[in-house]
């Protein structure tokens, strides 16, 4: 028990020594009036090339999308596809019944064959005056078809008429001169000479008009065979997409039938909805803030619900010059090849438009930034003191690191990263070095992380 005791008392002599100390240290400390300097961790400021975007959402269309129409009235004879099927320009649709049709195409060719006949030509030659001159008044009027009308067997007799009545006259008028002959004789040839003239020219008006009217009822013709052919639907030929390459063919989808076999229709009644999948537009709504950053030819990356793990390729095609005054938002439309068909017409798109794709940022570590009180700040080190930066406006993030802006941020430097909450504009610190992962509390050199001074070494 003695031997316990003096040890006891011995022990708490110690202590009192070590007490005493340490309070004169911090009392001479305080006397010389200098703050203590914080323990901190810091880490360099860098630049990064990033990605300026713009995302919106919007709405799938095809590259063409109609609703094809009948452009005659009539009975449906045959439908030939269905909604799924895909079909090719100038694939026929629907099929109406053509009897009547056909019936006036024979009248208007039977009108204008005899109108031939009269003329004396076949529709050979016919066509060829066609193909060379057009449907024109050269066509009645023009020397070409004064060589018709010469050969033509009404214009032919009335020619040959006028002509033996020109020798009669000359005849009498010699005969005259030589008083062989009275004046009645010679006043009633001239008179059968001009009315053979009158009829020769009459024959030759007729013939014109015989061409007049075989025009007519060639054009009469054209319209039966054009009636005809329009009770066929054909599938339409749209115009070439700018993705395709050379000898692709547009397919168009059919969406929705309209009409069955046996139907009547009139004109302009809907038979078939047809959309072009490929490429696909996206028309998207762009805040119009972003209307100087967004332009033509920028890359759009387009996200479905139904392929949450998937993202398409787009392009920006157009950009419409006027904002929407009610919503404040300007169109913006986006060209996505779709050969696999997985994105559909009609559907729902979020898009992201890459502005700019290698914008100088700088980035800091996400642990340099600290926030409080609806305050965004950093520490910038200078020298053995910091400068605090309130400014801050936050950008993009990454792993483990976010862009920064503000007017008196440095493009370089260092920042603190551990001991924030005991710094204030100016303070004094002390850069200690990153601890590695397991290492030993006893060959850390310096104090813990937490921002505590090393504590005074225990008394024995």
């Amino acid at each position: 028990m003695k031997k316990r005791l003096s040890a006891t008392v011995l022990g708490l002599g110690c202590l009192a020594v070590a007490s005493s100390g340490c309070a004169r240290r911090e009392e001479a400390h305080a006397d010389s009036g200098e703050a203590k300097p914080t323990y901190v961790t810091v880490a360099p400021i860098e630049k990064r090339a990033l990605e300026r975007t713009v995302e919106s959402v919007g709405s799938l269309r095809g590259w063409e999308q109609v609703t094809v129409g009948a452009k005659r009235a009539g009975r449906v004879m045959k439908v030939f596809h269905d909604m799924g099927d895909r079909v090719k320009p100038d694939e026929p649709l629907v099929q109406l019944d053509p009897v009547d049709a056909k019936l006036s195409y024979s009248a208007a060719e039977s009108n204008y064959l005899a109108e031939l006949v009269r003329l004396g030509i076949t529709s050979e030659m016919a066509e060829e005056f066609v193909r060379r001159y057009g449907i024109s008044e050269t066509l009645v009027t023009g020397p070409q078809t004064e060589e018709v009308i010469e050969k033509v067997p009404a214009v032919v007799q009335y020619k040959v008429a006028m002509e033996r009545a020109a020798q009669n006259l000359a005849r009498q008028r010699n005969l005259s001169r030589k008083g062989a002959g009275t004046a009645q004789e010679l006043e009633d040839q001239e008179s059968e000479y001009r009315t053979s003239v009158a009829a020769y020219d009459n024959a030759k008006s007729t013939a014109r008009n015989v061409i007049a009217m075989a025009l007519a009822n060639r054009v009469a013709r054209d319209q039966a065979e054009q009636m005809l052919a329009d009770l066929t639907v054909l599938a339409p030929r749209p115009q070439r997409p700018p993705t395709a390459k050379e000898g692709d063919e547009v397919v168009y989808a059919i969406t929705q039938r309209s009409v069955s076999e046996g139907q009547m229709i009139r004109e302009g009644d809907p038979v078939f909805d047809l959309v072009v999948e490929d490429p696909i537009r996206l028309w998207a709504n762009v805040p119009e803030r972003f209307a100087e950053r967004v332009r033509e030819g920028q890359p759009v990356r387009i996200s479905v619900a139904s392929h949450p793990d998937r993202t398409f390729e787009a392009q920006v095609s157009r950009v419409n010059p006027s904002v929407d005054p009610v919503s404040r938002t300007f169109q913006v439309e986006a060209l996505a090849p779709n050969k696999e068909g997985l994105l559909r017409p009609g559907g729902f798109a979020k898009a992201v438009v890459v502005t700019d794709s290698e914008a100088d940022a700088i980035v800091v570590p996400i642990e340099a930034v600290v926030k409080y009180a609806g305050v965004t700040k950093l520490f910038v080190v200078e020298g053995e003191a910091v400068r605090v930066v309130d400014d801050l406006v936050l950008g993009k993030e990454g792993p483990g690191w976010v862009e920064v802006s503000s007017p008196s941020m440095p493009a370089s430097g260092t920042v603190v990263t551990t001991g924030q909450s005991k710094l204030a504009d100016g303070s004094r610190i002390v850069v200690r070095e990153p601890v590695a992962e397991g290492a030993e509390a006893a060959d850390r050199p310096g104090p813990a992380r937490g921002d505590a001074e090393p504590e005074p070494p225990a008394a024995e």
